[in-house]
């Protein structure tokens, strides 16, 4: 859901309230990429109908957690829950698109393909653009309820996990979480993942 900045303000007042000193927002998913990208604008152009924050109003969120005490950890969800950022850069899809943003909720199929180089190079790019607006050392990247189905079917994808001794989709998820902390120690940042995908 996308929710307006008075309703996240709100939210964060209750957790000043009750002594809580972490907001972790969950700004991507199927159904939206809820944050202005300067250098991928399609991502918020294409990928949000329109419901997204801008880089001035995320700005404004972390100073008015921090002078309540609050942390903000951003979670930008990779390799599934990706239907909105492929929407926008379909070519990066372990799938054939067009992509549309989801509408219900659910696991879908769309995800990274995550032997291409380019998803790397956008990946890096992007986090890098988002680190600049969260200064707490934490980035999440999700990484939950991705199906395989995409990877399962994909004859250049199945090529690479066979030249790589790559035995199942987990180790292929392991190999893409490992790509992604490199990127993200490069912006001094410390991954954060779901427990589903603990074991890298």
């Amino acid at each position: 859901h996308f929710f307006p900045l008075d309703v996240i303000k709100r939210n964060i007042d209750g957790l000043a309230d009750v002594k809580m000193n972490v907001f972790h927002w969950h700004l991507s998913d199927d159904q939206g990429i809820r944050v202005e990208s300067k250098i991928f604008p399609k991502l918020h152009e294409l990928g949000s109908d329109g419901f997204y924050y801008t880089q001035e109003e995320i700005k404004g969120i972390v100073k008015y957690a921090g002078d309540r005490g609050i942390r903000v950890i951003p979670e930008f969800d990779v390799p599934g829950h990706s239907t909105a950022y492929l929407v926008a850069y379909p070519e990066l899809a372990s799938g054939p698109g067009p992509f549309k943003i989801e509408r219900n909720w659910g696991i879908f199929d769309p995800t990274f393909d995550p032997t291409n180089e380019k998803t790397y190079e956008f990946l890096d790019k992007f986090f890098g653009e988002m680190t600049t607006l969260f200064p707490d050392e934490y980035f999440h990247i999700g990484g939950d309820e991705n199906n395989g189905k995409q990877w399962d079917s994909n004859k250049k994808i199945q090529s690479f996990m066979k030249e790589n001794k790559i035995k199942d989709n987990h180790e292929l998820q392991a190999y893409f979480n490992k790509r992604l902390i490199e990127i993200l120690k490069k912006y001094n940042k410390k991954m954060a993942i779901y427990q589903d995908i603990i074991e890298i």
